[in-house]
């Protein structure tokens, strides 16, 4: 075997550290410039320059790629509520606590493009769509529980915090569909749909 003939050595030391928003980023590039169904998560992969099995830990499916980008909105809306009930502070009410975590989790969001291409691609592909339950369940937990400290039995809590994914989720939809630069109208105007009075609760 000549010197030519030998395989080059395998790089050394540990794996390049993997960005999954960067990786999520170029699979939505590619999802707009050959279509969702046209892309395969090897394409992805590709793309992004690492292996499929890299690709996998961090995304099970094409999904996971265009659903991805909630956790920190998540995060700042926990933030949101759990500095409501703070002592000393004026809270206004339930619908107030609701408002705020809405706003707190547009605001951490880096690019609302981003955003809107992913809304754009869920509300054309049922496969997506579906997942909505489950994709936004850590979203309804935070708000599920906020809503029993406000006051809310547990069952009534239910009904609200369910509502108020629905009216969100819908809000985003259609905001999505326009050329509006800012969601936090279309969240609000939303919101105020959940206007139901409760008894024994603080007013809405």
């Amino acid at each position: 075997m000549t010197s030519d003939d030998a395989k080059p050595p395998r790089p050394s030391g540990r794996p390049a550290t993997i960005d999954p928003d960067a990786v999520a980023g170029l699979a939505l590039d590619l999802f707009a410039e050959h279509g969702y169904e046209n892309t395969s998560m090897e394409d992805i992969a590709k793309a992004a320059g690492i292996g499929r099995k890299s690709l996998y830990r961090y995304f099970t499916s094409k999904a996971d790629l265009v659903w991805g980008g909630t956790e920190p909105v998540v995060e700042a809306s926990t933030r949101a509520f759990d500095s409501f009930h703070s002592p000393g502070k004026s809270d206004g009410g339930v619908l107030a606590g609701l408002r705020e975590a809405t706003i707190a989790g547009v605001a951490v969001i880096p690019d609302l493009a981003v955003t809107r291409g992913r809304l754009r691609l869920i509300a054309e592909h049922p496969e997506l769509t579906s997942r909505s339950y489950e994709s936004l369940a850590p979203q309804r937990e935070k708000a599920l529980a906020f809503l029993v400290e406000s006051g809310l039995t547990d069952s009534a809590a239910r009904f609200v915090s369910a509502a108020y994914l629905a009216v969100t989720f819908e809000a985003w939809l259609q905001w999505a569909a326009g050329s509006e630069p800012d969601p936090v109208p279309y969240l609000m105007a939303a919101l105020e749909v959940l206007r139901v009075p409760f008894d024994n609760v603080r007013a809405v």
